[in-house]
């Protein structure tokens, strides 16, 4: 049978490393007994680090339904981790800060992810890290600048083929 794409290209490989990273993570979050998901973590990291983001943006930026996003903020606010307010600009937006309780939050989290991280790359050099991290940033940005809608994708199918 012939495959479409080798199981070893580079595309399977970053979907593969993904979830099973995920997996793991999720292994650990339960473990540790945090009373969150790691959907709830991941969506509290994204607000931290796009603070006073429309809800709409973070929902885009995490690649979930706008639904799912606001089920984890409804328990993440109702932990008082998060605060959400109407956008100055558009009273129907709501905008999605963190609050200082979550500071608490990522002091648990953090050691929960450098293990993660640690036995992700065990047997890479500093070096090898750093390459892999440098390019999958460039990947990202050449994905970001092709955009996410399909709108401006420069090849067709045709082309490709």
């Amino acid at each position: 049978m012939t495959q479409l794409m080798p199981s070893d290209s580079l595309g399977f490989l970053l979907t593969d490393v993904s979830r099973l990273f995920r997996q793991v993570f999720d292994r650990a979050v339960q473990n540790a007994g945090l009373q969150l998901t790691s959907g709830e973590i991941r969506a509290l990291a994204h607000v931290a680090r796009l603070d006073g983001a429309r809800q709409a943006k973070l929902a885009h930026v995490m690649g979930v339904e706008p639904m799912t996003l606001s089920a984890y903020l409804d328990r993440l606010e109702a932990r008082g981790l998060i605060k959400r307010t109407c956008d100055r600009t558009d009273r129907r937006a709501k905008t999605v800060s963190v609050t200082a309780a979550a500071t608490e939050v990522f002091d648990q989290v953090r050691p929960l992810a450098i293990v993660v991280y640690d036995q992700m790359v065990q047997g890479l050099t500093d070096e090898e890290a750093s390459v892999m991290t440098r390019a999958l940033a460039h990947l990202r940005s050449n994905l970001i600048e092709l955009g996410t809608d399909g709108t401006d994708f420069p090849v067709s199918a045709k082309k490709a083929a």
